[in-house]
């Protein structure tokens, strides 16, 4: 049981992180289109905001489970080895990718509009997003430049995958590192709010 329960705590902080992306990156659609709309393409901009906000979810997820894994180096009898960021990143992705799955399924079952003419797909392209919305990046750069139909790239069954490719290895590592007592910056970092950001204590629960 209480291998289960680390594994869980793990889960929850990759979850944890992705959800503030996924905030952070719906967040700034309204200004997006609103008040850029007139000055830069909302494809572009929408590109370039959802990179730095994977940017930011890859180095706070490094972070988080930095400080997971130091919490780990402690003497508990529960399951600690240098692999376990990884899996429990892993678990947490599979939740992620089953809820995208159940998006994508509900949005090509109910949400395309039909016409005598033509299909309109830009509603289905955007709830396909609902999840990946951090990942509009990776998407456009599959599907490269924007269609005429649908404005929005498409989130098909593999690439709603292969986010995991970016998210992995950020929380894997940190994970390790943290275990191992190693850090990206040896030095000592006075600036306290940089500490705070790089190196959390771990809790002690």
């Amino acid at each position: 049981m209480k291998n289960i329960l680390t594994h869980a705590k793990g889960m929850r902080t990759c979850l944890l992180s992705y959800l503030m992306a996924l905030v952070i990156a719906w967040a700034a659609y309204p200004l997006i289109i609103i008040v850029l709309i007139g000055y830069i393409d909302p494809d572009i901009s929408l590109s370039v905001w959802s990179l730095i906000v994977t940017i930011v979810y890859v180095v706070v997820g490094y972070q988080l489970m930095h400080s997971f894994g130091e919490k780990d180096r402690q003497p508990y009898d529960h399951a600690r080895y240098g692999m376990k960021g990884l899996v429990c990143a892993a678990l947490a992705y599979v939740i992620v990718t089953a809820l995208g799955f159940l998006v994508i399924f509900l949005a090509n079952k109910y949400v395309i509009v039909h016409h005598p003419k033509f299909v309109i797909e830009t509603l289905n392209g955007y709830l396909r997003l609902a999840v990946y919305m951090p990942f509009y990046w990776l998407m456009r750069l599959m599907e490269g430049p924007k269609g005429e139909i649908c404005p929005v790239p498409s989130v098909t069954w593999l690439r709603a995958a292969l986010g995991g490719l970016v998210t992995l290895p950020a929380a894997a590592f940190g994970y390790w590192m943290g275990f191992t007592g190693r850090r990206i910056f040896k030095g000592e970092i006075k600036n306290q709010f940089l500490r705070r950001i790089l190196y959390p204590k771990p809790k002690n629960k």
